[in-house]
C-alpha cells in the first residue's frame, strides 16, 4: 500500500470515530449492546458478537468498528 492511500484509510478510520463519538446518543438507541462497524460516517453492518461482525466486512483492518453501550470502558494494554 502507498503511503499516501495509507494515509487516507487512516483519515477516514479518523473520521470515523470522531463520527460515532458525536452520535454516540442516536447510535445508542439503535444499536445499544451491540458491535458496529462504520466506515465514511455511516454503519455498514452491526451484530452482538464480534465475530459474526467482522464476517460481514469486506475490509475489516480497514473499517472503524467499536462496542456501543452506556457502560463505562476500560481498555487494558
Amino acid at each position: 500500500m502507498m503511503k499516501t492511500q495509507l494515509t487516507n484509510e487512516l483519515l477516514t478510520f479518523e473520521s470515523d470515530h470522531i463520527w460515532i463519538s458525536k452520535n454516540i446518543e442516536k447510535l445508542l438507541d439503535r444499536y445499544s449492546e451491540q458491535w458496529i462497524a462504520v466506515k465514511d460516517r455511516r454503519v455498514i453492518a452491526s451484530d452482538f458478537d464480534i465475530e459474526r461482525l467482522i464476517s460481514k466486512l469486506r475490509d475489516p483492518a480497514y473499517t472503524c468498528i467499536e462496542f456501543i453501550t452506556r457502560e463505562s470502558l476500560e481498555m487494558v494494554l
